[in-house]
């Protein structure tokens, strides 16, 4: 039976993609994924159709040629959070799904804090809307990890904590996790409401 491939191609770098990944990234005919992800296999000179908006598109293409074209689709981090795999469930029998999970920024940004995460509640933000949610979080949970966006970024969180009166609790900050410019940054949510941070971060909150 033909297979549609679905890769976790880690956090980044290539250092961080399995060597399953890269194998089948060898043999596929076609590679399906955002500019970032295409970008990290380029050396291949594979085809290539860059996901954008119209995710329909992408899904009718793959209809129409996975029998006869070995297709990957490239998703950032794990294949299990926050990915395409949901959509592609939608459309395809799991028969046809092919997942290999890769390393997510959130397990790696656990790992530089050097914190278990068996016991995190984890989510992610898409701007201010999330915060009163953010909260309810904190109150129920005493570690949480999330993704941010440029919309609501680590520091405006943390000082919006801060003036809810949770500057105490410690946060880290993982910002372009396993690219060579990394920044891992620890402390109060008191204290990380006075930096500045950029985009791709991965936060924890807790009370370790």
């Amino acid at each position: 039976m033909s297979k549609i491939y679905v890769l976790g191609i880690g956090p980044g770098t290539k250092d961080y993609v399995l060597p399953i990944t890269d194998r089948l990234v060898r043999e596929a005919d076609l590679l399906i994924g955002g500019e970032r992800a295409l970008a990290l296999f380029a050396e291949y000179n594979k085809e290539e159709m860059v996901i954008k908006a119209d995710l329909a598109k992408i899904k009718d293409y793959i209809e129409a040629n996975y029998q006869n074209q070995q297709i990957a689709v490239l998703v950032s981090g794990d294949t299990g959070l926050y990915s395409m795999l949901n959509y592609l469930k939608r459309h395809f029998s799991e028969e046809v799904l092919e997942v290999v999970p890769g390393i997510s920024a959130m397990q790696l940004g656990f790992a530089k804090a050097k914190l278990s995460w068996q016991d995190a509640k984890l989510t992610s933000l898409h701007g201010n809307q999330d915060k009163e949610e953010l909260l309810e979080l904190l109150a129920e949970h005493n570690k949480v990890g999330f993704f941010t966006d440029n919309k609501f970024p680590p520091h405006q969180i943390a000082e919006y904590l801060t003036a809810e009166g949770l500057g105490d609790k410690q946060g880290i900050v993982a910002e372009r996790l396993s690219y060579p410019e990394e920044k891992v940054i620890k402390g109060s949510l008191a204290e990380l409401s006075q930096q500045e941070f950029g985009g791709l971060t991965v936060m924890v909150i807790c009370d370790e």
